[in-house]
């Protein structure tokens, strides 16, 4: 069957030469081609459209990877903060050597939601006889989704403003680094602010 698909576009003059494709041929394949990815895309995207997932957006410059949620109106900043510390905790308890740990994480703020809105802005252009006056005035209403909940466009998450991580190998000063270094490098945060202690 194959060659029978191959043989429609490519045709044999003789056992050694191949029919080049026509350009209606060739527009052809590329509008099937089109159809499939549209098609495909939107198989993808029906079906991840039933997770709600929310983006982390922090404020102290670090980017941490989308978190799940069933309600958006219950998530705050407690939440995130808990979150990123079991996350953390997991990851640094995976470095060779560091064996148990736990984390602490100070945040300065709760989190910001920050919904969509649908802006509509109005022009008036008032002529007075001594000057010219143009009035702009903007209306803005909330995005709502289909259950009647604010599409939010991201979550501030706190400002971190410290991180204690407790470690049964946070004796040796190589495993001690190269913590310090994770916690930095993962929250965007100076080493001032990271305290790593061994656990008893």
């Amino acid at each position: 069957m194959f060659k029978n698909i191959t043989g429609f576009f490519v045709k044999k003059k003789d056992k050694t030469e191949k029919r080049k494709l026509s350009l209606t041929e060739s527009i052809i394949i590329m509008i099937a081609l089109g159809i499939i990815i549209i098609l495909a895309g939107s198989y993808i995207a029906s079906s991840n459209k039933n997770e709600d997932t929310l983006g982390y957006v922090n404020s102290s410059s670090a980017n941490l990877p989308v978190q799940k949620s069933s309600s958006i109106s219950t998530y705050d900043g407690h939440d995130i903060v808990a979150d990123i510390e079991e996350r953390l905790a997991d990851l640094l308890s995976k470095v060779e050597g560091a064996g148990e740990v736990s984390v602490m994480v100070y945040a300065d703020t709760g989190s910001e939601m920050v919904p969509a809105y649908n802006n509509e802005q109005d022009t008036r252009n008032d002529e007075k006889t001594d000057g010219r006056t143009t009035e702009i005035s903007e209306n803005r209403q909330l995005a709502l989704s289909g259950k009647d909940e604010p599409v939010i466009l991201k979550v501030i998450i706190p400002q971190i403003k410290g991180v204690v991580v407790v470690a049964e190998g946070a004796d040796d000063i190589l495993i001690k680094a190269q913590l310090n270094e994770a916690v930095c490098t993962l929250l965007g945060i100076p080493e001032h602010r990271v305290q790593i202690l061994k656990h008893k």
